[in-house]
Protein backbone atom coordinates (compact mmCIF):
# COMPACT_ATOMS: atom_id res chain seq x y z
CA UNK A 1 0.00 0.00 0.00
CA UNK A 2 1.40 3.41 -0.99
CA UNK A 3 1.93 6.06 1.69
CA UNK A 4 -0.98 8.25 0.47
CA UNK A 5 -3.26 5.20 0.34
CA UNK A 6 -2.17 4.17 3.83
CA UNK A 7 -2.92 7.64 5.16
CA UNK A 8 -6.36 7.50 3.58
CA UNK A 9 -6.87 4.11 5.20
CA UNK A 10 -5.92 5.49 8.62
CA UNK A 11 -8.48 8.26 8.16
CA UNK A 12 -11.22 5.61 8.10
CA UNK A 13 -10.22 4.27 11.52
CA UNK A 14 -11.33 5.41 14.97
CA UNK A 15 -8.59 7.03 17.02
CA UNK A 16 -7.82 5.24 20.28
CA UNK A 17 -5.29 6.21 22.96
CA UNK A 18 -3.74 3.35 24.92
CA UNK A 19 -1.63 4.21 27.95
CA UNK A 20 1.06 1.87 29.22
CA UNK A 21 4.37 1.72 31.06
CA UNK A 22 5.77 -0.70 28.46
CA UNK A 23 4.74 -2.22 25.15
CA UNK A 24 3.75 -5.70 26.28
CA UNK A 25 4.00 -8.75 24.05
CA UNK A 26 0.24 -8.81 23.56
CA UNK A 27 0.27 -5.16 22.53
CA UNK A 28 3.20 -5.76 20.15
CA UNK A 29 1.35 -8.60 18.43
CA UNK A 30 -1.84 -6.56 18.17
CA UNK A 31 0.00 -3.55 16.76
CA UNK A 32 2.33 -5.35 14.34
CA UNK A 33 -0.07 -7.96 12.98
CA UNK A 34 -3.10 -5.77 12.33
CA UNK A 35 -5.41 -6.83 15.15
CA UNK A 36 -6.19 -3.21 16.00
CA UNK A 37 -6.80 -2.13 12.42
CA UNK A 38 -8.95 -5.22 11.82
CA UNK A 39 -11.21 -3.81 14.53
CA UNK A 40 -11.29 -0.40 12.82
CA UNK A 41 -8.92 1.29 15.27
CA UNK A 42 -5.88 3.51 14.87
CA UNK A 43 -4.25 2.91 18.25
CA UNK A 44 -1.66 5.30 19.63
CA UNK A 45 0.53 3.99 22.43
CA UNK A 46 1.02 6.73 25.03
CA UNK A 47 3.91 5.98 27.44
CA UNK A 48 3.14 6.42 31.14
CA UNK A 49 6.13 8.03 32.89
CA UNK A 50 5.03 7.19 36.43
CA UNK A 51 2.04 5.83 38.34
CA UNK A 52 0.80 9.17 39.64
CA UNK A 53 0.70 10.71 36.17
CA UNK A 54 -0.79 7.60 34.59
CA UNK A 55 -3.76 7.30 36.92
CA UNK A 56 -4.43 11.04 36.90
CA UNK A 57 -4.38 11.10 33.11
CA UNK A 58 -6.67 8.07 32.89
CA UNK A 59 -9.20 9.71 35.22
CA UNK A 60 -8.96 12.94 33.23
CA UNK A 61 -9.82 11.13 29.99
CA UNK A 62 -6.31 11.15 28.54
CA UNK A 63 -6.40 7.41 27.82
CA UNK A 64 -9.26 5.37 26.42
CA UNK A 65 -7.72 2.32 28.10
CA UNK A 66 -4.50 1.71 29.98
CA UNK A 67 -2.34 -1.15 31.18
CA UNK A 68 -1.06 -0.41 34.68
CA UNK A 69 0.09 -2.33 37.73
CA UNK A 70 -2.79 -3.73 39.71
CA UNK A 71 -1.68 -2.00 42.91
CA UNK A 72 -2.34 1.37 41.27
CA UNK A 73 -5.99 0.38 41.11
CA UNK A 74 -6.16 -1.03 44.65
CA UNK A 75 -4.87 2.31 45.85
CA UNK A 76 -7.10 4.71 43.95
CA UNK A 77 -10.19 2.52 44.15
CA UNK A 78 -10.06 1.62 47.85
CA UNK A 79 -8.16 4.57 49.32
CA UNK A 80 -9.53 7.36 47.13
CA UNK A 81 -12.84 5.87 45.93
CA UNK A 82 -11.99 6.73 42.32
CA UNK A 83 -14.25 5.35 39.59
CA UNK A 84 -11.82 3.13 37.69
CA UNK A 85 -12.04 -0.63 37.18
CA UNK A 86 -9.93 -3.57 36.08
CA UNK A 87 -11.38 -4.92 32.83
CA UNK A 88 -8.87 -7.72 32.35
CA UNK A 89 -5.75 -9.39 33.72
CA UNK A 90 -2.66 -9.41 31.52
CA UNK A 91 0.08 -11.11 33.53
CA UNK A 92 1.10 -12.40 36.93
CA UNK A 93 4.64 -11.06 37.09
CA UNK A 94 6.18 -11.64 33.65
CA UNK A 95 9.88 -10.84 33.99
CA UNK A 96 9.31 -9.22 37.38
CA UNK A 97 12.73 -9.20 39.04
CA UNK A 98 15.09 -7.34 41.35
CA UNK A 99 18.11 -6.18 39.35
CA UNK A 100 21.29 -4.40 40.35
CA UNK A 101 24.41 -2.76 39.00
CA UNK A 102 27.26 -5.20 38.17
CA UNK A 103 29.18 -4.54 41.41
CA UNK A 104 26.23 -5.71 43.55
CA UNK A 105 26.34 -9.48 44.08
CA UNK A 106 23.45 -10.18 46.45
CA UNK A 107 20.37 -8.75 48.13
CA UNK A 108 22.44 -8.26 51.29
CA UNK A 109 24.67 -5.84 49.35
CA UNK A 110 21.77 -3.37 49.24
CA UNK A 111 22.47 -2.56 52.89
CA UNK A 112 23.11 1.17 53.18
CA UNK A 113 21.91 1.82 49.62
CA UNK A 114 18.96 3.63 47.99
CA UNK A 115 16.88 1.60 45.52
CA UNK A 116 15.08 3.15 42.55
CA UNK A 117 11.27 3.08 42.63
CA UNK A 118 8.31 4.55 40.80
CA UNK A 119 6.75 5.53 44.12
CA UNK A 120 7.59 4.48 47.68
CA UNK A 121 3.89 3.71 48.16
CA UNK A 122 3.33 1.41 45.17
CA UNK A 123 3.10 -2.31 44.58
CA UNK A 124 6.67 -2.89 43.41
CA UNK A 125 7.98 -0.95 46.42
CA UNK A 126 5.88 -3.12 48.71
CA UNK A 127 7.25 -6.23 46.99
CA UNK A 128 10.80 -4.94 47.50
CA UNK A 129 10.12 -4.32 51.18
CA UNK A 130 8.65 -7.79 51.61
CA UNK A 131 11.48 -9.63 49.89
CA UNK A 132 14.31 -7.60 51.42
CA UNK A 133 12.81 -8.21 54.86
CA UNK A 134 13.24 -11.94 54.25
CA UNK A 135 16.97 -11.26 53.89
CA UNK A 136 17.04 -9.35 57.16
CA UNK A 137 16.97 -5.84 55.69
CA UNK A 138 14.54 -3.30 57.17
CA UNK A 139 13.23 -0.39 55.12
CA UNK A 140 14.29 2.99 56.48
CA UNK A 141 17.01 1.38 58.57
CA UNK A 142 19.12 -0.72 56.22
CA UNK A 143 18.13 0.82 52.89
CA UNK A 144 16.02 3.61 51.39
CA UNK A 145 14.04 4.38 48.25
CA UNK A 146 14.82 6.94 45.55
CA UNK A 147 11.75 7.97 43.51
CA UNK A 148 12.54 8.30 39.79
CA UNK A 149 9.61 6.95 37.72
CA UNK A 150 8.40 3.98 35.71
CA UNK A 151 10.38 0.95 34.60
CA UNK A 152 11.90 2.50 31.43
CA UNK A 153 13.32 5.38 33.50
CA UNK A 154 14.57 3.07 36.25
CA UNK A 155 16.23 0.77 33.74
CA UNK A 156 18.00 3.69 32.05
CA UNK A 157 19.15 5.09 35.40
CA UNK A 158 20.39 1.69 36.57
CA UNK A 159 22.24 1.18 33.30
CA UNK A 160 23.78 4.65 33.57
CA UNK A 161 24.95 4.01 37.12
CA UNK A 162 23.84 7.42 38.35
CA UNK A 163 20.99 9.92 38.32
CA UNK A 164 21.09 13.36 36.70
CA UNK A 165 22.02 14.86 40.07
CA UNK A 166 25.04 12.59 40.34
CA UNK A 167 23.58 10.18 42.89
CA UNK A 168 24.70 6.60 42.37
CA UNK A 169 22.17 3.92 41.46
CA UNK A 170 22.29 0.41 42.88
CA UNK A 171 19.15 -1.60 42.21
CA UNK A 172 15.50 -1.63 41.24
CA UNK A 173 12.58 -3.76 40.10
CA UNK A 174 12.57 -4.54 36.38
CA UNK A 175 9.73 -5.92 34.28
CA UNK A 176 9.19 -7.21 30.75
CA UNK A 177 10.93 -6.36 28.41
CA UNK A 178 13.78 -4.85 30.42
CA UNK A 179 14.70 -7.94 32.43
CA UNK A 180 15.70 -9.80 29.27
CA UNK A 181 17.51 -6.71 27.97
CA UNK A 182 19.40 -6.38 31.26
CA UNK A 183 20.89 -9.87 31.15
CA UNK A 184 21.85 -9.52 27.47
CA UNK A 185 23.90 -6.35 27.80
CA UNK A 186 27.65 -6.52 27.02
CA UNK A 187 28.08 -6.12 30.78
CA UNK A 188 24.95 -7.80 32.11
CA UNK A 189 23.00 -6.38 35.02
CA UNK A 190 22.63 -9.08 37.70
CA UNK A 191 19.19 -10.45 38.48
CA UNK A 192 19.28 -11.02 42.23
CA UNK A 193 15.76 -12.38 42.68
CA UNK A 194 12.63 -13.18 40.73
CA UNK A 195 9.77 -11.61 42.65
CA UNK A 196 7.38 -14.44 41.84
CA UNK A 197 9.74 -16.89 43.56
CA UNK A 198 8.67 -15.17 46.78
CA UNK A 199 5.16 -13.88 46.04
CA UNK A 200 2.98 -15.98 43.75
CA UNK A 201 0.58 -15.69 42.12
CA UNK A 202 0.80 -11.91 41.95
CA UNK A 203 -1.52 -9.82 39.83
CA UNK A 204 0.76 -7.46 37.89
CA UNK A 205 -0.29 -5.70 34.67
CA UNK A 206 -4.03 -5.18 34.25
CA UNK A 207 -6.18 -3.48 31.64
CA UNK A 208 -8.19 -0.62 33.14
CA UNK A 209 -10.74 1.99 32.13
CA UNK A 210 -12.84 4.57 33.91
CA UNK A 211 -16.29 3.50 35.00
CA UNK A 212 -17.78 6.24 32.80
CA UNK A 213 -16.00 4.84 29.74
CA UNK A 214 -17.11 1.32 30.63
CA UNK A 215 -20.74 2.39 31.00
CA UNK A 216 -20.63 4.20 27.67
CA UNK A 217 -19.04 1.20 25.96
CA UNK A 218 -21.50 -1.37 27.28
CA UNK A 219 -24.36 0.72 25.92
CA UNK A 220 -22.87 0.35 22.43
CA UNK A 221 -21.22 -2.97 21.62
CA UNK A 222 -19.39 -1.43 18.64
CA UNK A 223 -17.64 1.10 20.89
CA UNK A 224 -13.87 1.57 20.43
CA UNK A 225 -13.20 0.30 23.96
CA UNK A 226 -14.87 -3.05 23.28
CA UNK A 227 -13.18 -3.35 19.89
CA UNK A 228 -9.79 -2.59 21.44
CA UNK A 229 -10.34 -5.29 24.03
CA UNK A 230 -11.37 -7.71 21.27
CA UNK A 231 -8.16 -6.94 19.38
CA UNK A 232 -6.08 -7.57 22.51
CA UNK A 233 -7.91 -10.82 23.25
CA UNK A 234 -7.30 -12.07 19.71
CA UNK A 235 -3.66 -10.97 19.84
CA UNK A 236 -3.17 -12.73 23.17
CA UNK A 237 -4.59 -15.97 21.78
CA UNK A 238 -2.31 -15.61 18.75
CA UNK A 239 0.66 -15.02 21.07
CA UNK A 240 -0.08 -18.28 22.85
CA UNK A 241 -0.33 -20.40 19.71
CA UNK A 242 1.89 -18.84 17.02
CA UNK A 243 5.42 -18.56 18.35
CA UNK A 244 7.44 -17.68 15.25
CA UNK A 245 5.22 -14.88 13.98
CA UNK A 246 4.76 -13.53 17.51
CA UNK A 247 8.54 -13.45 18.00
CA UNK A 248 8.89 -11.47 14.78
CA UNK A 249 6.17 -9.07 15.95
CA UNK A 250 7.83 -8.54 19.32
CA UNK A 251 11.25 -7.99 17.75
CA UNK A 252 9.86 -5.52 15.22
CA UNK A 253 7.79 -3.61 17.77
CA UNK A 254 10.63 -3.34 20.29
CA UNK A 255 13.29 -2.76 17.62
CA UNK A 256 15.46 -5.69 18.67
CA UNK A 257 17.00 -8.81 17.16
CA UNK A 258 15.03 -12.01 16.63
CA UNK A 259 17.09 -13.90 19.25
CA UNK A 260 16.20 -11.23 21.82
CA UNK A 261 12.61 -11.31 20.60
CA UNK A 262 12.58 -15.05 21.23
CA UNK A 263 13.74 -14.55 24.82
CA UNK A 264 11.04 -11.93 25.31
CA UNK A 265 8.49 -14.38 23.92
CA UNK A 266 9.57 -17.03 26.42
CA UNK A 267 9.10 -14.53 29.26
CA UNK A 268 5.72 -13.42 27.95
CA UNK A 269 4.40 -16.97 27.64
CA UNK A 270 5.88 -18.56 30.77
CA UNK A 271 3.11 -20.58 32.46
CA UNK A 272 1.93 -19.07 35.72
CA UNK A 273 3.49 -15.64 35.26
CA UNK A 274 3.30 -14.68 31.58
CA UNK A 275 0.69 -12.83 29.57
CA UNK A 276 -0.96 -16.07 28.50
CA UNK A 277 -1.44 -17.33 32.07
CA UNK A 278 -5.18 -16.71 32.25
CA UNK A 279 -7.97 -17.57 29.83
CA UNK A 280 -9.54 -14.53 28.19
CA UNK A 281 -7.90 -12.10 30.64
CA UNK A 282 -9.82 -13.61 33.57
CA UNK A 283 -8.65 -12.00 36.81
CA UNK A 284 -7.17 -14.46 39.32
CA UNK A 285 -8.82 -13.98 42.71
CA UNK A 286 -5.78 -15.37 44.54
CA UNK A 287 -3.34 -13.17 42.61
CA UNK A 288 -5.56 -10.18 43.39
CA UNK A 289 -5.67 -11.01 47.10
CA UNK A 290 -1.90 -11.49 47.26
CA UNK A 291 -1.41 -8.00 45.87
CA UNK A 292 -3.91 -6.50 48.29
CA UNK A 293 -2.16 -8.30 51.14
CA UNK A 294 1.21 -6.80 50.12
CA UNK A 295 -0.21 -3.29 50.49
CA UNK A 296 -2.07 -4.19 53.69
CA UNK A 297 1.20 -5.29 55.34
CA UNK A 298 2.51 -1.72 55.14
CA UNK A 299 1.36 0.81 57.73
CA UNK A 300 -1.25 3.14 56.18
CA UNK A 301 -1.33 1.03 53.01
CA UNK A 302 -5.10 1.26 53.08
CA UNK A 303 -5.50 4.27 55.36
CA UNK A 304 -8.11 5.79 53.07
CA UNK A 305 -10.21 2.64 53.10
CA UNK A 306 -10.51 2.57 56.87
CA UNK A 307 -10.25 -0.31 59.37
CA UNK A 308 -13.74 -1.68 58.66
CA UNK A 309 -13.40 -1.89 54.87
CA UNK A 310 -14.90 -5.10 53.45
CA UNK A 311 -12.30 -6.32 50.95
CA UNK A 312 -14.07 -9.66 50.49
CA UNK A 313 -17.13 -7.88 49.11
CA UNK A 314 -15.15 -5.24 47.22
CA UNK A 315 -13.32 -7.75 45.03
CA UNK A 316 -16.45 -9.56 43.83
CA UNK A 317 -16.73 -8.78 40.09
CA UNK A 318 -19.67 -6.67 38.98
CA UNK A 319 -20.76 -3.43 37.31
CA UNK A 320 -18.98 -0.50 38.87
CA UNK A 321 -16.78 -2.78 41.04
CA UNK A 322 -12.98 -3.02 41.02
CA UNK A 323 -13.33 -5.94 38.58
CA UNK A 324 -15.83 -5.25 35.82
CA UNK A 325 -15.98 -7.97 33.15
CA UNK A 326 -18.60 -6.37 30.92
CA UNK A 327 -16.16 -4.97 28.35
CA UNK A 328 -14.27 -8.27 28.16
CA UNK A 329 -17.49 -10.28 27.83
CA UNK A 330 -18.79 -8.05 25.02
CA UNK A 331 -15.41 -8.21 23.28
CA UNK A 332 -15.49 -12.00 23.23
CA UNK A 333 -18.51 -11.77 20.91
CA UNK A 334 -16.66 -9.83 18.20
CA UNK A 335 -13.25 -11.53 18.01
CA UNK A 336 -11.54 -11.66 14.63
CA UNK A 337 -8.92 -14.26 13.63
CA UNK A 338 -5.32 -13.34 13.14
CA UNK A 339 -3.38 -13.56 9.87
CA UNK A 340 -3.21 -16.99 8.25
CA UNK A 341 0.19 -16.05 6.81
CA UNK A 342 2.62 -14.01 8.88
CA UNK A 343 3.01 -10.59 7.21
CA UNK A 344 6.45 -10.04 8.78
CA UNK A 345 8.34 -12.69 6.80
Amino acid sequence: MSLPSYRMFLDTLDEFIFGGFVRTATFSVAAQLGFFTDQGLNVTFSPIPNSTFGIANLLAGGYDMAAVTADNIYNVRFNENQSVSIIGQLDQGAGLAIASIPSIDSIEDFRGKALLVDSPASGYSFALRKILSLFGLAFGVDYAFQTVGGTPTRFADLLNGSLANGSSTFGTVLTYPFTVEAVNLPTPLPILANITDFISPLLDEVFVATDANIESATANTTSPLIRAMAALLSANAFLASNANCSISAIAADLNMSLPLGQEQYITATTPGTGETSSDNFEVSRLALLNGIDLRAQVADGFAGAGPDFDFADAIIPGPGKIIDDRVRDAALEILKPGPSVCPLY
